[in-house]
């Protein structure tokens, strides 16, 4: 399958930060993740719900902190059934669990897919239209399947998930929301805490996101990288309160 148009080159670091990530995990094992995870995962509901209003969502998209905990578990779930995988994969069904899981509904009742016109995410965005978005999304999806895409370092294979997701626009609702959630399935997997937004820095994710559609998609990834540290210093306190 040929290359995405979106995925060259300019998002490889300029920074250490893959360095600072990587005696991170050393220090901090998955086991240690997820042991630490009544520390952070009240704050990782709490950055996504602080971005789930305008200008990234629209006020109708806003949903409650049990929903965003019910999404989140679902998702740590998934992406930790299969430790190590780095060839275990979000597919369809799961970008539909996803959405079921946030918006509340188990039957099937509530409209996953988008059926309107997208919500451009910068001035020069135009999403796809919706009958298209199947087969685009299945393209994407399963080259988050290639070799090329496994040989990324996780924190890059969010940030291009994340770009590429925005891009499509592919859910009835909450798309942006879901967006920034799924997006740690590709840390989660690989033993890392999830991404968790800092409200703080809406003005920095903003920008990012308008450089990432500029084919600019470096200063996502270390934004995201950044974040990551800052889960880690959230496992520290934790293992330092237990001893």
């Amino acid at each position: 399958m040929a290359e995405l148009p979106i995925y060259h080159d300019s998002y490889r670091p300029s920074s250490n930060w893959a360095k600072r990530l990587e005696a991170a995990r050393q220090a901090h094992p998955a086991a240690a993740v997820l042991a630490a995870q009544p520390r952070w995962l009240p704050k990782w509901i709490a950055g996504l719900e602080a971005y789930a209003v305008p200008p990234f969502d629209t006020a109708s998209d806003a949903t409650t902190p049990a929903a965003l905990e019910r999404a989140a578990r679902w998702l740590l779930a998934r992406a930790t059934a299969k430790p190590g995988d780095q060839r275990d994969a979000l597919t369809m069904d799961d970008l539909e669990t996803a959405c079921r899981e946030l918006v509340g509904e188990q039957g099937d009742t509530v409209q996953v897919w988008r059926t309107a016109a997208g919500r451009p995410q910068v001035e020069t965005h135009q999403p796809a239209a919706p009958a298209a978005l199947p087969v685009l999304l299945e393209m994407t999806l399963d080259w988050f399947t290639t070799d090329a895409f496994a040989e990324l370092h996780p924190v890059e294979q969010a940030g291009l998930f994340h770009l590429r997701l925005l891009d499509l626009q592919p859910f009835a609702a909450r798309t942006n929301t879901l967006v920034r959630l799924l997006s740690s399935f590709y840390l989660l997997r690989a033993g890392f805490p999830p991404i968790i937004p800092v409200a703080e820095e809406q003005s920095a994710y903003r920008d990012v996101v308008g450089y990432a559609f500029q084919m600019i998609t470096q200063p996502s990834v270390e934004l995201f990288a950044r974040w990551l540290l800052a889960a880690y210093s959230l496992i520290e306190t934790e293992q330092e309160e237990r001893r």
